[in-house]
């Protein structure tokens, strides 16, 4: 196995024990072979594990944590600094109905923003961490970390490397920070009257009588309290809308009340619950109000300092330097690289460096990269974008490389796209998606085929 010196670079700058590794497989030719990694076949349709893990060191873990908390903090303060929470201003920006905007900030306040869930995606590039989208929601694909670090664990071959290389690590419990930061977000005059904190998770087809993982949650939960020392308690519950019920204005779950709703449903939440909410009743992770947030027209507003003055010069270097290029898709000007330019003829001009993306998708839905789209293709993007009003153009980042296993028994260089999880204003960990670079179209997402390497972070 012949490792590029780009790689070499690459990987070495996340932790030179991911060059230990390689050297680990040049000896161990098993490591090519998929079927020796049998136990991370989850049979899933949505996630499959890279046999390879990746490896970062304590300095690059607090660069990651330094620039997500900040980039978080920008832009969940963009109604308030951007907009002045004029509802009207922002309606006509999403270009959505005004009735719209205000069901999405109904009941909204500052606490309820401070405490937001979500995942910042960026693309390690050869020049550093760029941000390509900012997901508001509790439904998000990484949670099962935890579950998947005890898989690899359990490989003879990944147990053999970290025996050989004296490997330590500390990855923290990610389902355990999130549980954490649902407690520690209470309001404590609600803790005080009640001496109880009961959670509810809920998601479109859950079965009653699968307790397993909520086993797990209320085993993590009831430590999480305990370590507490107010003598708090709790529970967590899993089920589905239609199992819960409105009694005097709380919600309640089998006659218990219910203080914090976690929604896995990409903010759906029934108006009737809404209104628990919005007289103060729950605390809701975290509801209508994500759509807005998770906009990728957020990630213009942070870019485009012409028109969005709001920002101060430390704000606009750190906004430079981790947010590529990126503007809304209208007629009329707009600045690149110091130039004023036609924004509609300097798309269609310059297909190869630029990527169109609707602003509410996911899962790289509709997201066309120039690159790797033909002239037709592009052409049929920037019609859609028009018609729909609601898309960005962003400047193209190309990643780093990689070096993963691939196919029954090879590997091959794969394009890397990191996730890192806020859970309120804390930093809580992240995941790595991998794609094979050859034969790629340049989304790299589970919904376009990536495959997940666990991370671990070396001591």
């Amino acid at each position: 196995m012949e490792i590029p010196q780009d790689v070499k670079e690459s990987m070495s700058s996340l932790s030179m024990l991911n060059l230990d590794f390689l050297e680990f497989v040049q000896k161990n030719p098993a490591c090519f072979d998929r079927s020796n990694f049998k136990l991370l076949d989850l049979h899933d349709e949505l996630f499959v594990l890279q046999p390879w893990p990746t490896f970062i060191d304590q300095e690059n873990q607090v660069h990651f944590k330094e620039v997500n908390v900040k980039l978080w903090g920008l832009v969940k303060s963009i109604p308030r600094r951007v907009f002045g929470n004029d509802m009207a201003k922002m309606s006509r920006f999403y270009e959505e109905p005004l009735d719209t905007i205000e069901f999405r900030l109904a009941g909204v306040d500052d606490s309820h923003i401070e405490n937001l869930t979500g995942r910042i995606d960026f693309i390690l590039s050869p020049s550093g961490l760029k941000c390509v989208e900012c997901n508001f929601s509790a439904s998000l694909g990484g949670w099962q970390a935890p579950i998947w670090e005890s898989l690899y664990l359990n490989i003879p071959l990944i147990a053999r490397f970290f025996k050989e290389y004296k490997v330590k690590t500390h990855n923290e419990n990610l389902i355990s920070y999130f549980l954490e930061q649902l407690i520690y977000s209470a309001p404590q005059e609600i803790l005080q009257r009640d001496g109880q904190w009961n959670t509810a998770i809920v998601y479109r087809g859950f079965e009653d009588g699968k307790s397993s993982v909520q086993n797990y949650l209320n085993t993590l939960y009831k430590n999480i309290l305990k370590q507490r020392g107010s003598g708090l308690q709790g529970r967590v519950h899993m089920c589905d809308y239609p199992h819960l019920e409105i009694v005097d204005g709380y919600l309640c779950l089998k006659g218990e009340k219910i203080h914090h709703l976690v929604e896995l449903y990409n903010g759906r939440v029934p108006p009737e619950i809404l209104e628990v909410f919005k007289a103060g009743h729950i605390r809701l992770v975290n509801g209508p109000v994500s759509r807005m947030l998770g906009n990728k027209l957020n990630l213009a507003l942070l870019s485009d300092h012409e028109t969005v003055t709001v920002f101060n010069t430390q704000e606009k270097e750190f906004i430079d330097r981790y947010v590529p290029w990126t503007r809304k898709i209208m007629p009329g000007s707009a600045c690149f690289e110091g130039k004023t330019v036609d924004l509609l003829e300097f798309i269609r001009s310059n297909r190869q460096g630029l990527v169109l993306k609707p602003g509410g998708s996911y899962g790289g839905k509709g997201v066309c990269v120039g690159i790797k789209a033909s002239d037709q293709e592009w052409r049929e993007s920037i019609e859609t974008a028009l018609r729909e009003k609601n898309w960005v153009v962003q400047e193209y980042i190309e990643t780093s490389p990689g070096l993963y296993q691939a196919g029954a028994n090879g590997y091959s260089i794969h394009d890397m796209s990191w996730g890192f999880f806020m859970f309120g204003p804390r930093y809580a960990g992240l995941w790595i998606r991998v794609m094979p670079r050859e034969g790629s179209k340049g989304v790299i997402n589970c919904h376009q085929g990536a495959s997940v390497s666990i991370v671990f972070i070396v001591n």
